[in-house]
């Protein structure tokens, strides 16, 4: 399948499902046209002053807490923070 056959594919999914949840056709359009933008602000957004390293993104907040708390255990890093992104928790580490 080519690419922009897929790109169709996915616009048209989107917005049957906006139809079928009650928002507008060109809501869904331009959310779909536009993610990768809209991820790359809301993740620089939340970045602590103080803690410059991400780390990575987990599904839940007890699998970052475990992840930051193993990092200090093992002396890799010495503060960390999970922050709640829109979907993800993300780990930030000092180092």
């Amino acid at each position: 399948m080519n690419s922009k056959r897929v790109s169709l594919a996915v616009i048209g999914f989107v917005a049957a499902v906006a139809s079928m949840t009650g928002a507008g056709v060109s809501h869904a359009v331009e959310a779909a046209a536009a993610p990768a933008r809209v991820a790359a602000v809301s993740h620089a957004a939340q970045a602590p002053a103080d803690l410059p390293v991400h780390r990575g993104k987990y599904w839940t907040r007890g699998g970052c807490m475990e992840a930051g708390q193993e990092g200090v255990d093992r002396g890799h890093w010495s503060q960390y923070q999970c922050a709640n992104g829109p979907v993800f928790w993300n780990l930030w580490t000092d180092r």
